[in-house]
This record gives structure tokens, sequence and C-alpha cells, in this order.
């Protein structure tokens, strides 16, 4: 899969698209050759946060495509996504939110089946975007947090999902989620260790997953 998160040092200005008023995600070149990686030993189901008024957390279905590409650029570029996302996608897993008073999709996160050669199995969490402009009510992690239980659900052993070192907010949720680091190579430790500083947090010994 195409990278899934901005990286981590500033680039050139930002090629990404949004609708009036709404900014876009200034793009980051990438320092690393791979993205960092997590992986879910909870248990499910987990409770997944109430949708607050004035939202609805459904299902994407189609006439969405427009919406979902808006909201998909307020966070990442286009290459293709939305068609690898809906051609992976579990049933019933490909989340978002929409906003009823505008028709706005405002979050989305997927529960996707893509196998590679660590994860055979091939349970990802994928492709979390949430519009800055409606930060507050917990929306990345009702979408988060029901992609976890999708995937659960579906029976995968290992579920997986990859991000980039500087996605705090992400990975804050993931956390609390009960995802834990991937330490599937020698520079994971230490890059983990760098995002727990971020976090405000340390990185104990039984927090890592090793193959």
């Amino acid at each position: 899969m195409t990278k899934k998160d901005e990286a981590i040092i500033p680039g050139p200005a930002s090629p990404l698209t949004s609708l009036p008023g709404r900014p876009a995600h200034t793009y980051f070149e990438d320092r690393f050759d791979q993205q960092i990686e997590m992986v879910w030993t909870g248990h499910a189901p987990l409770d997944v946060p109430q949708t607050p008024p004035g939202y609805e957390l459904r299902q994407f279905q189609p006439g969405d495509e427009a919406a979902y590409e808006d909201l998909f650029h307020l966070a990442f570029e286009d290459r293709g996504a939305l068609e690898h996302t809906r051609a992976t996608a579990l049933d019933g897993g490909f989340f978002v939110v929409e906003h009823m008073e505008t028709g706005r999709l405002v979050a989305t996160c997927a529960a996707q089946h893509v196998e590679n050669e660590r994860h055979p199995g091939g349970g990802q969490l994928g492709w979390l975007v949430g519009d800055p402009s409606h930060s507050g009510v917990r929306l990345g992690m009702i979408v988060s947090a029901a992609v976890t239980n999708r995937l659960a659900a579906a029976g995968y052993a290992l579920p997986y999902l990859q991000t980039n070192d500087f996605r705090f907010a992400a990975i804050a949720i993931y956390l609390k989620l009960g995802w834990r680091p991937y330490l599937f190579a020698e520079d994971m430790e230490p890059r983990w260790r760098d995002v727990y500083a971020g976090l405000g947090r340390s990185l104990t010994p039984n927090e890592g997953v090793l193959p």
C-alpha cells in the first residue's frame, strides 16, 4: 500500500486540496524508508463512544465519493486510495461519520484485508482521517474503535496498522484502544521511544510486541 501518513520533515508547499475554508494538511517529506506499525492484542468488543448529537456513524455508500475525497484531502495525497479501500474493506468495515447539518463527511476509518509478508493474515486498520474543524468530539476514537471491533469480529489473530512517527494524535487514540508498537525491525524501538517522548510518555519493556 502507499504510505498513509504525512512524514516528519517539512517539505514544499502542500499539493493537497480542500473545500473553501477547510485547510489541507501540509505536505511533508518522509525521512524513513518504512513506516512504524502497531498491532492489536486486546479483547473485543471495545466500547465505541456514543456518536454526538448532529453526527451519524454509518458505512460508506455510493454517492459518498466526492465528500470522501474532500475529507481525505485534508490529511493525505490522493493516490487512488478510495478505489483500493473499497476493494479491500470488509463488509460493514468502511466507517464514516456524517455531519448531518452540512452533509459533509468529517471522519473515516476502514477495516481492510491487506496481506503482506509481515502480516499474511491481512487484517488492517487503514486511513484514519478526521476533519480538524470538528475536533473535540471524539470522532477519531469512534471510527477507530468501530474498525478495531470489526477486525476482531472477523477473527484476525493480530490486526495491524501502519502510521508515521509524527502522528501523535492518531497514535494516542490507538494506544487508548489497546494497539501496541510492533517492533519488527532494529530501528523500531528507538523510533517508538521518540514517539512516546513526543506524547509525554515512556516506552516500557512490555509495551512493544516482537514478531
